[in-house]
């Protein structure tokens, strides 16, 4: 082995004690970084780069294999993001609708106030929320299409199924539209057990509950039982020539003939959701006299 020579003892010995001297915290810390990434020219240094070969020499199915989807998926939420996103969206469309029929309802209502020369009626608390206020007819109806198409197709897929059921394990063929009478009392017996489950259980039908209303007891408490039964039962004859209806849009109380027998009151429920109701109605409607 060689010895080292004279110059190689000199940086031997002086490189070592030069770079223990150097105080690199200092030095880094008087370093314009803004000055010197501006005397950079990036767009030369991408030229230079061989991005074909670069990406060549990743092995991406390696690469993949090492990421932990799961563990991925857990700690940045991306099924809960994906999950309120969808209720976020399926309820904002909701509540586009039901502002649009609360908006026709308050036209209604300051349409028939005016020809009856009574005070216009507000229809949005001073909170911006109509929850709580008695509900209009336009709502109403809508509501009531909503659970009649419920109805007919549950009814309809429940016979179906029940006629198939009865066939498959006894070899009869059943036919319900022999017998109109029959259908029709089945239909009315489904139709009472729909209406009078949901009012019971939450005040509530599948369109009511769509639509943003509730049904409570005048003072405001939750509808019983028997008072279920009794709106349920009377129910069909407010339709009679729509006489029962009739106080849904002239009454001061909007309340319709099953109403009155029941001593309940439908009225919009949101929750604590604002009313936005559409601008030109809003306009509209203050537009108004209040006299």
């Amino acid at each position: 082995m060689t010895p080292p020579g004279p110059i190689d003892r000199v940086f031997g010995a002086i490189v070592p004690r030069a770079v223990d001297a150097v105080d690199v915290d200092r030095l880094v810390s008087e370093v314009d970084v803004d000055a010197l990434l501006d005397r950079v020219d990036v767009n030369r240094l991408l030229e230079r780069v061989d991005v074909d070969a670069l990406l060549a020499r990743v092995d991406v199915n390696a690469l993949v294999q090492r990421v932990d989807v799961d563990e991925l998926v857990r700690r940045t939420h991306i099924d809960s993001i994906v999950s309120q996103a969808s209720r976020g969206m399926v309820a904002r469309s909701i509540d586009a609708v039901r502002r649009q029929l609360v908006g026709l309802d308050a036209v209604l209502v300051a349409v028939v106030a005016r020809l009856l020369h009574r005070p216009r009626e507000g229809s949005v608390s001073d909170a911006g929320t109509v929850t709580g206020r008695t509900a209009g007819g336009v709502s109403r109806l809508a509501a009531f299409l909503v659970d009649i198409a419920v109805i007919s197709l549950s009814y309809s897929a429940t016979v179906a199924l029940t006629s198939y059921m009865v066939g498959l394990f006894t070899g009869h063929t059943v036919a319900p539209s022999k017998g109109p009478g029959l259908a029709l009392a089945g239909y009315l017996a489904f139709a009472f057990c729909y209406f009078w489950i949901g009012l019971a259980v939450t005040g509530r039908s599948i369109g009511k509950g769509l639509m943003g209303l509730r049904v409570v007891a005048v003072g405001g408490d939750p509808i019983s039982p028997g008072r279920a039964a009794v709106r349920t039962v009377v129910y069909p004859f407010s339709f009679i020539l729509g006489l029962g209806l009739i106080p849904i849009v002239t009454g001061r109380q909007r309340r319709a003939l099953h109403d009155f027998a029941a001593g309940d009151v439908e009225v919009y429920d949101w929750g604590d959701r604002p009313a936005e109701l559409p601008a030109p109605l809003t306009a509209w409607i203050r537009r108004q006299p209040s006299t």
